[in-house]
Formats: C-alpha cells, sequence, structure tokens
C-alpha cells in the first residue's frame, strides 16, 4: 500500500509524470522549480525525497533527472488510454521504447567541434537500438556520402574507446570530431572519407587521437 501524499506532493508527481509522458525524460530539479514557483532545487529535491519515500518514485543517486515512476494503480489510472505522440503508441506502449539524446552535430568533412549540448531526445525501439551510453550525432558535411551517410542525417553512435579496421567512428583529433571509416593496417591508422573529393587523414602518432564511438545506424529525412 502506498503512503498518502500530499495535494503538492501529488502536483509534483502529476509534472514529472506529464513530462515523462510529453518529453521521453524527466524533468530537472529547476524545472520543477520554474513550475511551482518553488525557490530552491533543495526544496525541489525534498518533494522527491518524499515522493521516493512514500514508493511513488525511484531516483538513482547521482544521475541528473534519473527519476523512475513506480508502476501502481494511481499511475495506470492516470495514463490509460492515453495516446503518445509517438505514432499513435499508448503511453505503456511508449515506455517500452528508450530515449536517446541527439547531442549536436558532427563533420562529415573536415574534422569540427562537435556540439555536445543536448538538443533534445529521440525515442527509439530497443529492437532498433539498444545500447547503454547511446547517443545521437547530426551529420554535416559530404565526405561520407559513398557510406550513405548525407549533410542532416542522424548518426546513432554505439560509444567505445576502440574500433576495428573498416567499421566507421567518430574520432577526436586534437579535440575536434570527425565521422569517418576507420583503418589500421601495418601499425599506420587512417580516417577514409567515402567520397573521392575529400583525402584521407592519417594520424600522427604524437598527435592527439581517440574513438569516441562507432556508427551502428543512419536515420534519415525523406
Amino acid at each position: 500500500m502506498l503512503s498518502k501524499i500530499t495535494e503538492k506532493q501529488q502536483n509534483v508527481l502529476d509534472f514529472v509524470v506529464k513530462e515523462m509522458e510529453k518529453c521521453g525524460y524527466p524533468p530537472s530539479l529547476r524545472e520543477i522549480c520554474a513550475e511551482f514557483s518553488i525557490k530552491s532545487p533543495k526544496n525541489a529535491r525534498k518533494h522527491l525525497e518524499a515522493l521516493e519515500k512514500k514508493g511513488f518514485i525511484r531516483r538513482r543517486a547521482g544521475k541528473s533527472r534519473a527519476i523512475e515512476i513506480v508502476k501502481q494503480e494511481r499511475r495506470e489510472t492516470a495514463l490509460a488510454g492515453r495516446l503518445s505522440k509517438y505514432g499513435g503508441r499508448t503511453a505503456s506502449e511508449e515506455e517500452r521504447t528508450v530515449a536517446i539524446p541527439v547531442l549536436g552535430r558532427v563533420r562529415a568533412g573536415s574534422p569540427a567541434l562537435a556540439v555536445e549540448d543536448i538538443e533534445g531526445y529521440m525515442r527509439l525501439d530497443p529492437d532498433f537500438f539498444s545500447c547503454r551510453g547511446g547517443f545521437i550525432l547530426r551529420a554535416e558535411g559530404e565526405s561520407m556520402t559513398g557510406a550513405g551517410i548525407d549533410d542532416g542525417d542522424l548518426l546513432l553512435i554505439a560509444p567505445k574507446c576502440s574500433a576495428e579496421s573498416g567499421e566507421i567512428v567518430i574520432a577526436m583529433l586534437d579535440d575536434e570530431a570527425t565521422v569517418k571509416r576507420f583503418m589500421k593496417k601495418e601499425g599506420r591508422i587512417e580516417l577514409l572519407p567515402e567520397n573521392p573529393a575529400f583525402s584521407p587523414v592519417e594520424i600522427d602518432p604524437t598527435r592527439p587521437f581517440a574513438i569516441i564511438g562507432r556508427v551502428v545506424n543512419v536515420i534519415k529525412n525523406l
């Protein structure tokens, strides 16, 4: 049996449920403060702590926006029969999807700084893309058109710090990001474009270099 909650706690819970239904992820403490004119994030956190103690939510320590609504009769009643914004599915069907953050753009051409601020989230079926820590980048440029990656495409990235020869990766060169095909041969590393108008990039061992992730799928706007 869930403990009774106050009217203010109920309002906060309803707001959290609404934001998760609308956006695919819970509101931040500051967003809760703005919604209810709460003076400080500390006071907003107290409401969440009370909801968690009474069994309405679960939170993961040290994780931003990490709120899970505990499945129970009140929530099922509130959400039953509502159609989500995603393809006309019900809320319960939406819960079976995963929210993948869209982090910005990455150059499919000469390396350029990747914008890491979260632009939003995209909900995907886990059968299509299920990867802990996965994220999405928007391709910019034409150096990878031969691999089916065009300007504006969304790239689904599985994070990893190494790559097999032949994989398409997101690489960092001197703190700048690019998408290329990774090739390793006889101790040499090259980042190859998929467009003859662009030149390969051979990695100097003294140059700062890192693999950020592997491109596992491409989403196109038709």
